[in-house]
């Protein structure tokens, strides 16, 4: 009996001290984060859009639901436009035409600008000599890059990768060029930025298991299981209101001519996915405040929607004669 006894109090105190460790759900502090949240009041943003057929850049106004031209020349057609991560600036790459008399198209005349939305101006930082591939990235909130790939004027099999890296205000940091043997190395492989897998608060983060991504509670140290492929994972965006994250993925049953993503809103305190985005086509996407902006092909041309998470709806479908982007158009 007294054996019986202080085998139920070793129980008791052990069940005591669990209980103890375990941590209140209501408790979490992203709750009393998420509630008083400042969610970024934006004006509008800047899109890439056909203007008689001169792809040129455009500007939507959330306030008298308006678009405005901002930039056409037939001169310097707009390649592809990167926003800054915080909407107050942007990069822009131009060209003149394509070349399509050689084997390998080239971009000819390639321009690189920045804008800057106070003020409403451009700024050429540098001219590029033609590019059999091109394109760009913020690789975090202070740094901007653009690569351009071109064929070496000496060795036939060889190939040039330029690499130029430019700080917030357009400040040349970095200058560099690679040369790449087909037969030894193949073709240079395409670059990404960093994911942004830690949340603002530092409260979430998203991981990979094996070939699965989980979202990482580092209040409670749970991991809830996304049932999504994490090479499948494109970007990541933590929206203001600090109970939303957007995940970018890609879509592996897009065909080649067509290539496409879905996006998935998955709610940080709901531990779920709320809204998932499927349409055709889909390139890219803005998280801006309180508005989910994305791209998609409609019909023939692409168009954009302006989603509202506040809401949880599309407030707003953006579409020109020719069509219009986030980032670019294709070349024709």
């Amino acid at each position: 009996m007294k054996f019986f006894l202080i085998n139920i109090l070793i129980l008791f105190l052990f069940l005591s001290c669990k209980n103890n460790n375990e941590k209140n759900p209501d408790d979490d502090p992203a709750i009393k984060e998420a509630s008083s949240a400042i969610v970024k009041d934006i004006k509008g943003f800047y899109f890439v859009g056909m203007n008689s057929r001169i792809p040129s850049i455009y500007y939507y106004d959330f306030s008298t639901d308006k678009i405005k031209l901002i930039k056409s020349n037939k001169e310097e057609k707009i390649y592809e436009l990167e926003l800054a991560p915080d909407g107050n600036a942007f990069y822009y790459l131009t060209y003149k035409d394509l070349n399509k008399k050689i084997a390998i198209p080239e971009i000819n005349g390639i321009k690189i600008f920045r804008y800057e939305v106070v003020v409403e101006k451009s700024e050429l930082l540098h001219s590029l000599k033609p590019a059999i591939q091109l394109y760009s990235y913020w690789m975090d909130n202070e740094r901007f890059r653009v690569v351009a790939i071109s064929f070496d004027e000496i060795v036939a099999s060889y190939l040039n990768k330029n690499t130029l890296t430019f700080n917030y205000f357009g400040k040349l940091l970095s200058d560099e060029n690679e040369l790449f043997d087909l037969v030894k190395n193949g073709y240079p492989v395409v670059e990404s930025p960093a994911l942004n897998s830690i949340s603002p608060m530092k409260r979430f983060e998203i991981i990979a298991k094996n070939d699965s991504l989980y979202i990482r509670n580092n209040y409670d140290g749970t991991d809830n299981k996304l049932n999504l492929l994490k090479n499948n994972l494109v970007k990541i965006a933590w929206a203001d209101n600090l109970q939303n994250v957007i995940l970018f993925m890609k879509n592996p049953s897009a065909n080649k001519t067509d290539a496409g993503h879905n996006l998935i809103i998955y709610d940080l305190l709901k531990k779920k996915n709320v809204k998932t985005f499927e349409e055709k086509g889909i390139k890219s996407f803005l998280m801006l405040g309180d508005y989910l902006i994305y791209d998609y092909k409609s019909s023939q041309n692409y168009s954009i929607n302006i989603f509202k998470l506040s809401e949880m709806n599309n407030i707003k479908s953006l579409s020109l004669r020719d069509g219009c982007a986030l980032k670019s158009l294709p070349i024709k």
